[in-house]
């Protein structure tokens, strides 16, 4: 096995994509936890997990949908919370991807496949695949292997991370990265990913169980994914040396048998993110899928009034859509009501989504969803002003939200203020490591910005150097 496949596979953690081989069914597995960590230190690795980010950003990979975005950290947070050996805080981004699978990075970064949603049928089933990969960064896993990988090879870490970032970022060319950096290692390495993946699946499963979830879940998916492995993305195939086996799958019942037992999680919003992903994500023909959803009479109520009311809204049918969402019962309901000010945005009542929604917002001024929303009605209805009241407090909590910096440029300019149009503009190309063009937009508002101002802007071009000096580090190593 080359040492490209076990750093892209390692560094990814890819839970369908692990090298299992027989093994007694009562292996030992070692706490590998966070002793012996040399030279990646903790810091260290949150760095290059916002390195990671910014590549995959850049990228474009990650998906900003507000609410399956907030329902993926929810759960993610939910079991975070519940971890042990948590340095820093994890984040949980969503992919268009249409295959089943989540992976790992450094740092706490977690990617989730919208595919995942699709295959999987209980918030527990799903909730088990975020435990797994939490696991994989609580105990440090990617971090050890990469610091043994470079002893080993007398290699640069920033250089074997660069490499497996763009192998993530763009297979084909990362993959060529990765063999010229890298070479082949000892057979005897594989057996350190293996006890790994058991590791995470050991943890994991206590995780979910700590959290509140069905134990038993983790197990159930497993034998799910072992009927579903052809619909991994090819890219991810040729990273696949064995497939999962059957061992996995009864240690993981075997372990969940021996703890109480509990019920699968009712919460409707799986259900909801699951019709979201179906309708708008995994590329089914809509209409064929309203057939085969009416003609299911156990259906489950959430899923089926919610993936019903999207089908509508894409066929504009609006009154239909909505008539479907009042099934539903839950009027003030992320998922309802980012729909609902879409229907209402689409039919031009603007006025009727801002009433509804900064009632709301005085109500749950943290919930982003209803933020979005309400931001974006405000911009729709030529309300600049307020919008961008309500975006600026949404970076400050998340600087990182390509979407509202988005909307903050858009708000910005609508009402001819050049000079934080720009600023804005330019703090989105910095998030996303797009530096010369972070580069032009600064320039545009020193030119456009007056007084105290200035000096900010001034402030920001040594900020996003410094950053962009660590990204060329990595990137010249390579």
């Amino acid at each position: 096995m080359s040492l490209i496949k076990s750093l892209k596979y390692l560094v990814s953690i890819c839970l369908i994509a692990v090298t299992v081989e027989a093994q007694p069914a009562n292996i030992a597995i070692p706490e590998l936890g966070v002793a012996g960590v040399r030279g990646l230190t903790v810091q260290a690795e949150r760095n290059y997990g916002d390195y990671f980010k910014r590549k995959a950003l850049g990228a474009g990979i990650f998906s900003f949908d507000p609410v399956l975005n907030e329902y993926i950290s929810s759960v993610g947070n939910r079991l975070v919370i519940h971890a042990h050996d948590v340095y820093f805080p994890f984040e949980f981004f969503l992919s268009p991807d249409t295959s089943i699978n989540a992976c790992a990075f450094l740092g706490g970064k977690v990617q989730v496949n919208a595919g995942l949603f699709h295959y999987t049928k209980t918030e527990d089933e799903f909730a088990s695949v975020l435990a797994h990969e939490i696991s994989h960064v609580t105990q440090r896993h990617i971090a050890r292997f990469i610091e043994s990988q470079s002893q080993k090879n007398s290699l640069n870490v920033a250089s074997i991370i660069g490499s497996v970032v763009l192998a993530i970022i763009n297979p084909e060319v990362g993959m060529a990265a990765l063999s010229s950096a890298t070479g082949m290692m000892a057979q005897s390495n594989i057996n350190f990913t293996r006890d790994n993946e058991y590791e995470a699946d050991r943890v994991g499963l206590s995780l979910l169980y700590d959290s509140g979830y069905n134990p038993m879940a983790m197990s159930d998916l497993f034998r799910t994914m072992l009927a579903k492995q052809g619909n991994i993305n090819s890219a991810y195939a040729l990273l696949i040396d064995h497939p999962l086996s059957e061992i996995r799958v009864s240690e993981a019942y075997n372990r969940a048998k021996n703890l109480p037992k509990r019920n699968n999680s009712t919460n409707p919003n799986f259900m909801f993110a699951k019709a979201r992903v179906d309708v708008r994500y995994m590329n089914l023909k809509i209409n064929e899928l309203k057939e085969r959803i009416e003609k299911n009479s156990k259906v489950n109520k959430y899923y089926k009034n919610y993936a019903l009311a999207l089908i509508a809204f894409e066929n504009k049918n609006f009154s239909e859509a909505t008539t479907y969402l009042d099934n539903i019962a839950m009027p003030n309901n992320d998922f309802v009501l980012d729909l609902k000010t879409d229907i209402d945005i689409a039919k031009g009542q603007f006025a009727s989504a801002t009433s509804r929604l900064s009632a709301l917002y005085q109500e749950r001024p943290n919930d982003t969803v209803i933020s979005i929303n309400l931001a974006n009605a405000y911009i729709e209805s030529k309300q600049n002003q307020k919008a961008i009241s309500i975006l600026k407090k949404i970076l400050q909590k998340d600087s990182n939200n390509t979407l509202a910096s988005d909307m903050l440029t858009k708000a910005y300019f609508a009402v001819n203020d050049k000079c934080n149009a720009y600023q804005a503009a330019a703090q989105n190309s910095i998030t996303k490591g797009k530096y010369n063009q972070a580069n032009n937009l600064l320039t545009s508002a020193l030119r456009n910005c007056t007084g105290n101002t200035r000096e900010i802007v001034r402030a920001k071009f040594k900020m996003y150097s410094d950053i962009r000096s660590f990204d060329e580090n990595i990137e010249k190593n390579h």
